[in-house]
């Protein structure tokens, strides 16, 4: 519902949709992320919303999902930020995941900055390549994404979004919280951050759906090696902490897949699309 909200702040300069519809195409993309790889779930969600929609295309409501994902690794490196002190840095794999993490979002907000500061986008569109028919169907398509990337320059709801981003984060940090006491791990406040942290990369890499493998994967080697757990208990709170993770939402986005019009037809032109 928070993550459906501010989705909606994020849109409201292109249309104000109805909250019905953003949440159901918020749901919609997370039976997605589940069932497709390569989180080709967010392209889905944009599609959903944007379907029956005349005033916001597929690649602006695309734009305003990539920063959605921004604002979520900003929270992310905010988080490694706060935990540096207690940080354990001892392990190499963790210590170079952690700042490579860090780096790549820097990288990518400088990136961003640098193309909204100097018209990039619009400098391109002088190039040979972009006055065919076909390279003036990419450049709308180039334009239309760098509208939605843009979104935060022109919307009035900076202080919601921020509020709803925080608050978003810190129901993360209660589920986190309420796992580790459910899975009898003898772990404090600190260490639910830093297994929040490390959880977040994992669950964010592109891979398979519904992140298996790769979440399971890291959560255990972070619990065994950060915190001395014994392998059967780290592999039961990552199974777990995946599971409540995944089929509520897997459940609720297949029912709202159900009463929304996207078919699977669709879902393979979005693939093949992407």
């Amino acid at each position: 519902i928070v993550r459906a909200f501010r989705w909606q702040l994020l849109m409201q300069p292109f249309d104000n949709i109805p909250f019905n519809q953003v949440f159901g195409a918020t749901m919609v993309g997370y039976f997605g992320n589940g069932v497709l790889a390569f989180r080709l779930g967010e392209l889905l969600k944009a599609y959903s919303v944007t379907k029956n929609n005349k005033k916001v295309n597929l690649m602006q409501a695309f734009g305003t999902v990539i920063i959605e994902r921004i604002l979520d690794i900003i929270a992310v490196v905010a988080i490694f930020a706060l935990l540096i002190p207690w940080f354990p840095f001892e392990d190499n794999y963790i210590k170079y995941g952690a700042f490579g993490f860090t780096g790549i979002t820097v990288l990518i907000i400088f990136f961003l900055y640098l193309i909204i500061k100097y018209s990039w986008i619009h400098n391109i569109q002088e190039y040979k390549i972009f006055r065919s028919e076909n390279g003036r169907k990419i450049l709308s398509s180039i334009n239309s994404l760098f509208e939605g990337l843009t979104i935060l320059n022109r919307t009035n709801s900076s202080l919601l979004i921020i509020c709803s981003s925080t608050v978003l984060w810190l129901i993360y940090f209660v589920e986190t919280v309420v796992l580790i006491n459910a899975c009898g791990l003898k772990l404090g406040i600190v260490d639910a951050g830093i297994i929040l942290f490390l959880g977040s990369i994992a669950i964010g890499i592109p891979a398979l759906p519904g992140s298996a493998g790769t979440y399971d994967a890291g959560i255990k080697y972070s619990l065994i090696i950060v915190f001395n757990l014994a392998s059967e208990m780290a592999l039961n709170y990552a199974i777990v902490s995946h599971a409540v993770a995944y089929f509520p939402l897997l459940i609720i986005g297949f029912f709202y897949f159900l009463i929304g019009n996207v078919s699977l037809n669709e879902i393979k032109q979005i693939e093949t699309a992407e």
